[in-house]
């Protein structure tokens, strides 16, 4: 790749130019197209790599945006879908701490041949469709029949580095072979024209390849060249440019050196140009280039500072138009930290007990997700995707890329050759740069705040409501919790109010005090603020056909088989009688009051029913008054009290709903059963940075919501999470009559670690047959960074 410019005799000129220097239009073009296309992505951790029919999926995802944790999204989507793009099962869930997490079933459909996961959040919706999460599951049929191989030839694609080839200028060309499933094929040909050969070529790694090439006036390229079958193709290379720009990146040790080109003739407004890089949606390099006198110009990019990720770099011309483009990766080494995993007892007997002990030397809060399941039947393979290489390389890019952990796991100079390669054949041009600042799209996506009550009431007399007019929600949910909403009905007769957190179907009791607003008289229309559809078309991917079990039954191990076989008589083993260990009254009432996201994390819990003084005072703030170091209340008995901690407000929640510090003012301490405190720390995680402070009321307590004068509504709420059976075998007093054929051994997304919870000790029995366990641990902490370990005992 040098070798062309150590011929290059080019005179070398750069006029340098300080941030303030470039123009103010070139860092509105970026800067307004950063903000319009955030690039939210997302990373799902599955329990394991392939399933059948019938199959729970248990998952984790991951949400960031650039190289930190996203804080913008609030409700997670996931769908399955079938080869046609047809939505086969659907779910919701709230996002905590950058993450979401639940289960979906498989369908038993033996119809089924292919099941697709595509995930999203509001944000991810409002940028570039072609990002949006999709992966094909591996799923086994038992009436599936083996899989004819596609007979579709493999196909070759030319890409000019900078994503222009322009006559008279030395060029690197890349080129990537791959089959009809987008899998890497090896190749080696030649380039002719006219006639002659001109250069050489072949693949170097999965399928890719680069090569320099001058491009002459009024002449085309043709490349013939074989595939690894020995079967040979001709194809056209892409038509060179008579005139324009040309770019080049090369890694050096002070950064990523750049060169650019101008052909001689070039347009006046091309020898003005700026070069601009960026990362993670921010603007870290720029500068002008005068080519004015000189048919090239070079540079370094000083990387060591920035954080690692996709660098894109984008030359604009005079008239801020975008003439070449290319990525590169900065790879500083700064994005994992250390987990120690250590197993304290290891036992492959039949329902043999397991421990494995998770430790963090680290105080940054961090949190992650592990799965252990049968190494024989879940395939291993250490260089397929994950939390590193998605969030970082393949989160970002277009087309499939095999074995992206490879580029992290492996620190040497052909990796990061290669890793060159996957930049030149997969990304150009990611944005339609735009000089029209003013110009944004339509916004119909909500962006809401978890679940909401989003409703209008009709029927009423056409002059509308009164103004100030007030309606008294109660909300019950499955679980049976009320809570009381009031809600100011504006003019046009609409209320709205976001901020719940709750599974399953609620009903929604609605009572107005104008009695021009009786329930027999006025009709009621209500929305949780959810996205109801994916409005994008079906975008397939490529299957990664190194876990895609291409067989037929009977050529599956009997492992497999029975496993499939028992999951066709019964979704899951039948729990047995089990010796009950006494919990403490806290835990209880935690498991009875608590969901959702509020299940987890770590906080400071008050008993608030069970102290006989609590009801002496007027208000839960003066009852919190001295009782939380570092909390400030302000006007405790007053209509609006005032309370903040290390300067930022404390935000409630009242039975799981996002609530005012007036709401909390009007319930009596009578009512006030359990409180859960949550310190600034794990705020952030709700939005609120003073913290959290969850409040919960006796059941039913005050609360006279269901009589025949209310009107009622059903409103749906996140998907029902089902808790991951993992059998405890040593306090089984009957024996299980059924095998036990689990291959998911262990299944945990929601282990958090801190200052205060440093370790955390993962217990699991294993089933009947297994002898090999796989071990995946991935997560991540508030800095950001990320820790992926897969073991195989």
């Amino acid at each position: 790749m040098n070798l062309l410019f150590v011929r290059l005799s080019f005179v070398i000129t750069l006029l340098f130019c300080s941030n303030f220097c470039v123009a103010q239009s070139i860092d509105q073009i970026v800067n307004t197209q950063l903000q319009k296309d955030p690039q939210e992505k997302i990373y799902i951790h599955y329990d394991k790599t392939s399933y059948v029919t019938g199959d729970t999926v248990w998952f984790k995802a991951y949400l960031f945006t650039g190289s930190k944790r996203s804080r913008a999204g609030k409700n997670f989507y996931l769908e399955l879908l079938d080869n046609n793009g047809k939505v086969l099962n659907r779910l919701t869930a709230p996002i905590f701490e950058s993450t979401a997490s639940g289960n979906i079933v498989l369908p038993t459909d033996t119809a089924i041949h292919a099941v697709y996961c595509r995930a999203y959040t509001e944000v991810t919706l409002k940028g570039d469709s072609s990002f949006i999460y999709m992966k094909q599951l591996s799923v086994v049929n038992l009436q599936k029949t083996a899989e004819v191989a596609n007979s579709t030839p493999p196909a070759i694609h030319f890409l000019p580095e900078g994503g222009d080839w322009v006559n008279g200028i030395p060029s690197l060309m890349a080129f990537k072979v791959t089959d009809a499933n987008g899998m890497p094929v090896k190749a080696e040909g030649i380039i002719k024209s006219n006639g002659n050969t001109v250069t050489e070529f072949a693949t170097t790694h999965d399928g890719m390849g680069a090569f320099t090439m001058l491009a002459q006036p009024n002449q085309s390229y043709t490349a013939i060249w074989k595939d690894a079958g020995g079967n040979e193709h001709t194809t056209a290379l892409p038509t060179a440019k008579p005139n324009g720009i040309s770019l080049h990146i090369a890694d050096v040790a002070a950064g990523k050196k750049f060169y650019i080109f101008r052909s001689k003739d070039a347009d006046a407004a091309d020898k003005q140009v700026t070069l601009v890089a960026h990362s993670n949606g921010t603007i870290t390099y720029q500068i002008k280039v005068d080519l004015s006198n000189a048919e090239m110009s070079n540079g370094t990019i000083p990387v060591k500072d920035m954080p690692s990720g996709i660098l894109y770099i984008t030359v604009f011309n005079k008239n801020l138009k975008p003439v070449a483009e290319r990525i590169t990766f900065v790879n500083n080494h700064d994005y994992s930290f250390n987990v120690d995993t250590n197993f304290t007892a290891i036992s492959k007997l039949k329902r043999g007990l397991n421990q494995l002990k998770l430790a963090v030397k680290d105080t940054i809060r961090s949190n992650y997700s592990i799965s252990v399941t049968d190494a024989d039947i879940d395939d291993v393979s250490p260089n397929r995707d994950n939390i590193v290489s998605h969030l970082l390389l393949t989160g970002d890019l277009r087309g499939k890329i095999v074995n992206p952990y490879y580029y992290f796991a492996n620190q040497t100079e052909d990796a990061a050759k290669n890793l060159d390669l996957v930049m030149l054949t997969h990304g150009w041009r990611k944005y339609n740069w735009s000089t029209d600042t003013t110009k944004t799209l339509p916004d119909t996506i909500p962006n809401h705040r978890f679940l909401s009550i989003n409703g209008k009431v009709s029927g009423v007399r056409a002059n509308g409501f009164k103004p100030g007019t007030y309606a008294t929600i109660y909300v019950e949910t499955p679980d049976g919790s009320p809570v009381m909403l009031p809600l100011q009905v504006s003019d046009n007769a609409g209320f709205f109010r976001d901020g719940l957190i709750y599974y399953g179907d609620a009903k929604l009791y609605f009572k107005f005090q104008d009695k021009n607003l009786a329930s027999n008289k006025i009709k009621l229309t209500v929305d949780n603020g959810l996205v109801k559809n994916y409005i994008y078309p079906f975008m397939k991917p490529a299957p990664d056909t190194s876990i895609t079990l291409n067989a037929a039954p009977m050529q599956l191990s009997k492992r497999v088989q029975d496993y499939m076989l028992q999951l066709k008589n019964t979704r899951e083993l039948k729990e047995v009688q089990i010796k009950s260990k006494g919990i403490s009254q806290e835990k209880k009432i935690d498991k009875v009051y608590t969901a959702g996201v509020f299940k987890d994390g770590i906080s400071t819990n008050i008993l608030v029913g069970n102290d006989p003084r609590a009801t002496n005072y007027g208000s839960l703030f003066q009852y919190l008054q001295g009782k939380i170091p570092g909390i400030r209340i302000s006007n405790p008995l007053g209509d609006i009290p005032s309370i903040v901690w290390r300067n930022d407000p404390v935000a409630f929640f009242l039975n799981n709903f996002s609530s005012s510090t007036a709401d909390i003012r009007n319930t009596p301490m009578m009512d006030v059963d359990y409180i859960k405190i949550y310190d600034p720390s794990m705020g952030g995680a709700f939005g609120a940075y003073g913290g959290v402070i969850s409040v919960y009321t006796k059941r039913g307590k005050g609360f006279v919501y269901n009589d025949k004068n209310n009107k009622m509504l059903p409103l749906a709420g996140y998907t029902l999470v089902k808790d991951f059976f993992s059998p405890d075998y040593a306090t089984v007093i009957n024996t299980v009559t059924a095998p036990d054929l689990r291959t998911t051994l262990y299944w945990n997304p929601n282990i958090i670690l801190d200052k205060e919870k440093n370790e955390y000790l993962i217990k699991f029995y294993n089933n009947d047959v297994t002898r090999r366990f796989k071990v995946v641990l991935e997560g991540m902490n508030f800095d950001g960074k990320l820790v992926h370990i897969e073991k195989t005992l």
